[in-house]
């Protein structure tokens, strides 16, 4: 995938679509399949979703979440993606591209539906996001942070290139985010061309609709 000259190519793509999965800015409509894909991972996704004493998290706390990342995305602050099923339009996951890594790099987060799980889509997912964070955001580096038990994020960070740096001890990089260890992997953008992400078809597409990859 080549980047076009001129104004669309510091232009963030809104939607991005792969082989199997379309990924996009979300819009309001999208609150009821977040909550869907939340409530159904139950203690899988606890940790992105912890339920209230009420219950799960509701479809207003979900719709104002997805009102403030739009917001974000909009800005040009961070970018968070919803990752849908073309066909059916269910929602599988999200992935961000998250501004708090420094002059020239990006972090990358990111989760998924538990019953779509073990199919490799995940990873299609993340691999999109490395992919455009590298050429039309042309980082330097880019950053993936897990807890030291989450043995999938870690497994996916070394498949996909990423270097494990070491383990940061007590952390805490927002305030919904449980305090403790961290375990930290970096991708840089000279060891981005030998990696499956830099390998991924991938079109993108600007505000308008219109394709710029």
């Amino acid at each position: 995938m080549t980047t076009p000259a001129g104004p669309l190519a510091i232009r963030p793509p809104y939607r991005l679509r792969t082989p199997r999965l379309l990924l996009r800015c979300m819009e309001p409509s999208d609150a009821a399949l977040r909550k869907d894909a939340a409530d159904s991972s139950g203690a899988f996704l606890e940790h992105f979703f912890p339920p209230t004493p009420e219950g799960p998290m509701s479809l207003d706390a979900h719709a104002a979440q997805i009102r403030k990342l739009r917001a974000n995305f909009d800005l040009d602050q961070d970018r968070a993606h919803g990752a849908f099923e073309p066909e059916t339009g269910r929602m599988l996951g999200e992935g961000g591209l998250i501004k708090r890594a420094g002059i020239d790099a990006l972090e990358i987060g990111y989760w998924f539906r538990h019953d779509a799980t073990g199919q490799g889509l995940a990873t299609e997912m993340v691999s999109a996001l490395v992919k455009t964070a590298f050429e039309f955001d042309k980082v330097k580096r880019m950053d993936l942070f897990c807890a030291p038990d989450n043995e999938r994020s870690a497994a996916m960070a070394r498949r996909l290139g990423f270097t494990f740096e070491g383990r940061l001890r007590d952390r805490q990089f927002a305030p919904h985010h449980p305090r403790g260890d961290l375990l930290c992997f970096t991708l840089l953008a000279s060891e981005y061309p030998q990696t499956r992400a830099h390998q991924l078809p991938l079109e993108a597409f600007d505000f308008l609709g219109r394709r710029i990859a």
